[in-house]
């Protein structure tokens, strides 16, 4: 009782979260941070829980409190940044207190408004003037003193970088006093200088290395790194040119290497491969020798040999009674060749003779006795004829192979039921059977199921 009690009292709580308004989930989730001391993210949810219904009185009451811890947290921290002269961290804690600011002075407007137009407790209306009372934190004067900071210390890093030919870090850093104050002295100037430079000895380092691939051969390491060289500085030396010099060298050699194994995998009788290295060889010389050629011989015989392959499993996984998987086999067969010897028509009768599943034995057994049962199912000696079978359960006993030869499975069934029998007109009686008989289940003329059976076997 205790256990399906505690289930029970689980699955309320599951249910009233479920249906908890978003300012009331807001306002459990900024509970749990202060719980937690994130008075930050407190700060937010309980914003959203307001902006979600001003009118949520358990939120306005809390509000003041997290409001004066998220703006203490916020200071103690930016003091930390302050001391270890992280000044971009600095400036982005000022940046939040400012937006706090603007949250703060749209929900006491919108605050104001709701608690001019409702009449409420004393304790709520003290709990509105409480909130309606609470100042921003004037960090202007900081935030601009922070926001300088930092754009003379990545100022000074770029100065340091430059003098030491680290132009890319340079770059990085001027653009870095650009995101505080911009315009600053001259570091958009120093920003684009350094940037040019950077690219300058980048496009230098790519040609010595395409230069150096050129002596060893290495023709395709060349093109990329006489691309990437005129990358950095469009136009750099003969850069554009070597580059496509290099890349037509590699394409011949890499499409006349592909076309070579191609040949020898042919040779192989491995088709498929052959194929796919004739099309690889294309994909760097479009038109290479009689490789558009080749590759369309070497994939229609892979395809046939393919459907060959697929052909004689299915016939084989006939032979064994898997009839579902040779029906795959054959349309495989006939995917790869379309129209492919009988293929489909052998999908079709594979799959035609997948035995009947639960639900379609119970109903074609049902359909083999409309017309009554041999008093033999009966449990006990009768006369007259039975009518209204009713099957109550099939169990199978037994499943026979397949006969292949008349096309139907023998199956072995313990059949349970109820009929009438009528032993004189106007005298029937209702009588139970439950007895093992067996059956033949085959297709019939229209490729529907159908079933007969052929004697009764007694025994429960």
């Amino acid at each position: 009782m205790v256990r399906i009690f505690n289930i029970a009292v689980v699955g309320l709580v599951l249910l009233l979260t479920g249906c908890a308004t978003p300012s009331e989930q807001q306002f459990k989730l900024a509970q749990q941070s202060v719980q937690q001391g994130d008075y930050d993210a407190a700060f937010n949810q309980a914003a959203q829980s307001l902006q979600a219904n001003i009118g949520n009185y358990k939120m306005i009451g809390l509000f003041p409190g997290i409001t004066r811890q998220a703006y203490a947290q916020q200071l103690i921290q930016i003091d930390h940044y302050k001391q270890a002269r992280k000044w971009d961290q600095a400036a982005h804690g000022y940046d939040r207190i400012s937006a706090m600011n603007r949250t703060l002075k749209q929900l006491q407007q919108a605050l104001a408004l709701f608690g001019n137009r409702v009449n409420t407790s004393k304790a709520n209306r003290a709990a509105i003037n409480s909130m309606l009372a609470i100042e921003p934190r004037d960090v202007d004067v900081q935030r601009n003193d922070a926001y300088k900071n930092a754009a003379e210390a990545h100022y000074a890093n770029g100065q340091r970088y430059a003098k030491g030919g680290a132009f890319r870090q340079a770059q990085s850093e001027f653009a870095g006093v650009l995101s505080f104050i911009n315009p600053y002295r001259d570091a958009g100037e120093q920003a684009a200088k350094n940037g040019h430079l950077a690219d300058l000895a980048d496009a230098k380092m790519y040609y010595r290395r395409a230069v150096q691939a050129v002596q060893q051969q290495h023709y395709r390491v060349a093109a990329n790194a006489f691309a990437r060289a005129d990358g950095f500085i469009p136009g750099y030396r003969d850069a554009y040119a070597l580059a496509a010099k290099y890349k037509a060298i590699a394409d011949q050699a890499d499409a006349l290497l592909h076309y070579q194994s191609g040949k020898q995998l042919a040779a192989e009788h491995q088709y498929r491969a052959a194929a796919t290295a004739f099309t690889k060889t294309l994909s760097f010389v479009p038109g290479y020798r009689d490789a558009p050629l080749l590759a369309a011989r070497y994939t229609r015989l892979a395809d046939r040999a393919d459907a060959d392959r697929y052909y004689e499993q299915g016939m084989q996984l006939m032979q064994t009674d898997r009839f579902a998987e040779a029906a795959r086999s054959f349309d495989r067969a006939d995917q790869f060749v379309p129209g492919f010897r009988d293929a489909r028509d052998m999908a079709e009768r594979a799959e035609s003779f997948v035995p009947p599943d639960s639900y379609q034995l119970r109903h074609i057994v049902q359909q083999s006795v409309h017309k009554g049962i041999p008093l033999s199912w009966l449990d006990d000696v009768h006369r007259g004829y039975t009518e209204d079978v009713q099957i109550r359960s099939v169990s199978v006993l037994r499943q026979g192979r397949f006969n292949h030869r008349h096309e139907f499975w023998p199956y072995r069934l313990r059949l349970s039921g109820t009929c009438k029998l009528e032993i004189a007109r106007g005298n029937e009686q209702v009588v139970g059977f439950d007895t093992i008989v067996d059956y033949r289940v085959f297709r019939n003329d229209f490729g529907d199921w159908q079933a007969d059976f052929r004697e009764a076997r007694r025994g429960r």
